[in-house]
């Protein structure tokens, strides 16, 4: 049987919200490209899931909002979630911590520890890995609490609008370890899920 469906967003909507982090370079979040973007991002996610040991959770309806704390030249682009919510949840779930989100540029299609390179003709064409930090979720199950924390967690990634042509959006799948409750809950939970970025209403990534 499987087990947490709605983690998904969890982190993942911790996540999207704005960490956006990068490499001892730089990343930077633009919007419009070429625009440094640091106000409060917001994303929503619909059909996230954590899948564990005896059981899948699910929530419909996923929500996440929080400033970009730090970003510019040599500086990891990060941020601390204000807002994690989940709703429409087929097991209830409480998030006790939202964490926080970085996010590290890469290139498009490739592997996450290849550096984008844009072109003059191709600015701010890169994706992201998403790694979140401190975001705690609890769910009540019928075998009784699951809690999930994450550490410096590799929780998906996020594609620009270079790429999407529109909203930026977050792809969510990471291994969430459990930390406390019940052991039939397992050791962790896969989580996945997507969430489109509502505000900026565009996203670029460089590095």
């Amino acid at each position: 049987m499987r087990y947490l469906k709605i983690l998904g967003l969890m982190t993942v909507a911790a996540a999207s919200l704005a960490a956006f982090a990068g490499s001892a370079s730089a990343t930077t979040l633009t919007s419009p490209t070429g625009t440094t973007y640091t106000g409060k991002i917001t994303a929503t996610s619909v059909n996230s899931s954590l899948d564990g040991a005896f059981t899948t959770v699910s929530c419909k309806h996923s929500h996440v909002e929080g400033p970009i704390s730090h970003h510019g030249t040599a500086t990891t682009v990060d941020g601390i979630i204000e807002t994690l919510s989940f709703s429409e949840c087929n097991f209830p779930v409480t998030v006790l911590k939202s964490g926080s989100l970085e996010l590290h540029a890469i290139k498009p299609n490739k592997e996450p520890h290849e550096t984008c390179e844009d072109t003059p003709s191709t600015p701010d064409n890169c994706w992201g890995t998403l790694t979140s930090t401190g975001a705690e979720v609890t769910i009540a199950t019928s075998v009784g609490s699951c809690v999930f924390t994450t550490n410096g967690t590799s929780v998906g990634t996020i594609t620009g609008t270079a790429q999407t042509g529109g909203s930026g959006v977050l792809d969510i799948k990471g291994t969430i370890p459990r930390t406390g409750g019940n052991f039939l809950c397992g050791s962790s939970g896969t989580w996945t899920g997507s969430y489109t970025v509502t505000t900026p209403g565009t996203v670029w990534i460089d590095d």
